[in-house]
């Protein structure tokens, strides 16, 4: 089998204590399909008196930054001990603690810094963020991430039978170039590596909810709104199968809102793992609109992995 591109594997373990811990059995699950190491990371949260706040009080900055270190040292342990059997099992893993601020910025740090492949994260808290329902952190790092981003629900999956890749190929002028292609190339990968089902989704607007016929030609002669929509969809979904050279995969055509029919075929096909698309978009935009991909975060019933297309080639990044 070809050796997977994905070679290194960041695990933040219980950022700021919030969120799922990654089961050792999972960590081992993807480190052993995907022949890769892992770096199992965890974040000291510093006081801000640490930082200089407390200048007129040092025994309490003394404290404190003793208080961080003792912190530190028993996440380290932690961490040592939730990679030794890991260890055990022939895998090369590693241990780290940050208390860069704020968390999700360490994370991105540790990515960078140890050039990940790919950035595992557990599901936080939902609802703190207006208008979404997700944690500044997990909204920072889908929108920030250098790397693929998988984000954990399930955290003690062993296998991953069955995943469901969402493209749109009709609106690629709306999305960056070579959007959808990093995402099949991506979900055909693992796929080959998990040995898994894979299916590739294609979520449209009904064209029986337009009043008009639209002038939109979205392929040569076939203009969105006309009868002939679900086989304009239909060919190019099957034209991007081809250009990404992913056999075998099972093409699911539906209409609706994409986010929330996403979800909803994952737990139809019981989906283990969807692979979509995350595109960086402006700060009010995100902050007030979210996204596709937040909604699908939030509310699909398995993992969720995140891709962005290259600047230079249009292949995911890391993958």
């Amino acid at each position: 089998m070809t050796k997977s591109k994905i070679q290194r594997i960041l695990i933040a373990v219980r950022p700021r204590q919030r969120g799922l811990p990654l089961a050792a059995s999972h960590a081992r699950f993807l480190a052993q399909s995907l022949d890769a190491e892992i770096a199992l990371m965890s974040c000291v949260v510093e006081s801000p008196l640490t930082s200089g706040l407390a200048w007129a009080d040092p025994a309490t900055v003394t404290d404190l930054q003793i208080e961080s270190f003792d912190k530190g040292q028993h996440q380290q342990a932690q961490l040592e001990e939730l990679a030794q059997p890991l260890r055990d099992a022939g895998l090369t893993v590693t241990t780290r603690v940050s208390a860069q601020r704020p968390v999700y910025q360490s994370i991105l740090s540790e990515a960078a810094n140890w050039q990940a492949d790919l950035l595992v994260v557990g599901v936080h808290e939902p609802k703190l963020i207006p208008h979404t329902r997700l944690t500044d952190i997990d909204r920072q790092l889908m929108r920030l991430c250098p790397c693929p981003l998988l984000v954990v629900r399930n955290p003690n999956v062993e296998r991953y039978g069955a995943i469901l890749a969402a493209v749109d190929p009709l609106h690629r002028h709306a999305e960056p170039a070579g959007f959808d292609q990093a995402v099949l190339r991506a979900a055909g990968e693992l796929s080959r590596a998990f040995n898994a089902r894979l299916c590739v989704t294609n979520v449209y607007l009904d064209p029986d909810n337009f009043e008009v016929v639209s002038s939109v030609e979205v392929q040569p002669g076939v203009f969105y709104g006309t009868e002939n929509i679900e086989a304009a969809h239909r060919r190019a979904v099957a034209d991007l199968i081809d250009e990404c050279g992913v056999t075998g995969a099972e093409t699911i055509l539906r209409t609706g809102e994409p986010a929330s029919v996403i979800a909803a075929l994952a737990s139809e096909q019981k989906i283990d793992l969807v692979v979509l698309g995350a595109v960086k978009r402006g700060r009010l935009h995100a902050a007030i609109l979210g996204s596709t991909a937040e909604a699908v975060v939030a509310d699909a019933p398995c993992n969720v992995l995140l891709v962005k297309p290259s600047a230079n080639t249009g292949s995911p990044m890391g993958i």
